[in-house]
């Protein structure tokens, strides 16, 4: 009988130093100086070989010995744990666990933590280690806490787990206005304060070249392949949402550079994507690669687009395309044939510059404001 268990988890952990290890290295390297310097003075002063090799070897042996006890003792981790319903976190004195429905966002630090801050008893909410970037994680039990746990950027298991948690938090609604219907409601893009997704650097994502195995390239693949689908879901807005098709033109007029390309960069990923992780690792990585390609050029594309807005139009379209985001806006707080006249006039408008080769919409867009018009008319 098939078993319908969730995903497996995956944990990612960092290892850290305490003070007491530091001091015990440091009385070790210094046991070690003290014998040079007692077999150069005891050689000047012309003390018996028997004794100098004697008092030489004894702190030899103290130095190596409070190494080893540096080594033996345990080292302490940082851990995060991430499976189908929770996230856990902490060390070996305190682990914590929250519901993942109540990830509010997850944030990776762009500074390198400049100390070890692990639980102290000021800070409980601190899994730092020095040198290592950490998350930046907040819940709905406490939207105001901020819990920052370390991670290796280069561990694959922590880029899952990031992974898993990024896809977690609350996506981007619709935002509805006044009596909105149907396809109508503004999308998110559209409203002032939207910032679009800045892709991770290059450096910062560990390379299915680089995996220590084939499951965590897998795992690295697997990623690339969602980070794919979100640029393609993006992109898909600005396609088929008519506000954004009158506000941010040059987002998909293939004449624009950053559009050319990322068509050209979108082209590629899509030859080297298959539908199972691909046997050769080589053709992995070389996908994974691509798809950064891709999530870079999109980052250009849209951030290029929405700043020029319509402003490569000749003066006569972007007036046109005022009226139409006027009326669309009308059309929102209207209904029945009043709303039907308005998504009328807004197709006359698009289609005419779409003849006029000055608008490049998709059929699907042009479909959306008919069908609308439609609908308003069928709710009479």
């Amino acid at each position: 009988m098939a078993s319908n268990s969730g995903p497996v988890s995956v944990t990612s952990r960092i290892e850290y130093r305490r003070p007491l290890h530091d001091r015990l290295a440091a009385v070790a390297s210094a046991l070690a100086v003290a014998a040079l310097i007692e077999l150069v003075a005891l050689t000047i002063i012309d003390t018996d070989p028997v004794v100098t090799g004697l008092v030489v070897i004894a702190t030899l042996g103290l130095s190596l010995l409070t190494a080893a006890l540096g080594r033996v003792l345990d080292l302490p981790a940082i851990s995060i744990t991430v499976d189908d319903e929770m996230v856990h976190f902490g060390n070996e004195v305190a682990i914590h666990s929250f519901p993942l429905s109540d990830l509010l966002s997850v944030k990776q630090s762009t500074e390198l933590s400049s100390d070890t801050s692990v639980a102290r008893s000021s800070r409980a909410d601190q899994y730092r280690v020095r040198g290592c970037r950490y998350l930046q994680l907040r819940f709905a039990s406490d939207p105001d806490q901020e819990w920052q746990v370390a991670t290796i950027e280069s561990d694959p298991a922590a880029a899952e787990v990031v992974s898993r948690l990024r896809a977690q938090q609350p996506k981007k609604r619709k935002v509805f206005a006044g009596k909105a219907m149907g396809d109508l409601a503004k999308p998110a893009q559209a409203e002032p304060d939207y910032q679009p997704t800045q892709p991770q650097p290059d450096r910062l994502a560990p390379r299915i070249a680089n995996a220590g195995s084939v499951e965590a390239a897998e795992r690295l693949w697997q990623a690339a392949i969602r980070q794919h689908e979100a640029v393609l879901i993006d992109y898909a807005q600005y396609e088929l949402e008519p506000e954004l098709l009158l506000r941010f033109p040059a987002v998909t007029d293939v004449s624009v550079d950053t559009v050319a390309r990322f068509h050209t960069a979108l082209s590629r990923a899509q030859e080297l994507r298959t539908e199972r992780f691909p046997v050769n690792l080589d053709r992995a990585d070389e996908y994974q690669q691509a798809v950064m390609a891709v999530r870079k050029a999109w980052a250009d594309c849209e951030k290029y687009g929405r700043a020029v807005g319509t402003g490569l139009l000749d003066v006569t379209d972007q007036r046109e395309l005022t009226t139409a985001l006027s009326l669309l806006e009308n059309a929102r707080h209207s209904e029945g044939a009043q709303q039907a006249d308005y998504l009328d006039r807004i197709h006359h408008i698009v289609t005419d510059l779409a003849d006029r080769g000055s608008l490049h919409p998709q059929q699907q867009a042009i479909d959306e404001i008919e069908a609308g018009r439609r609908r308003a008319l069928e709710a009479e």
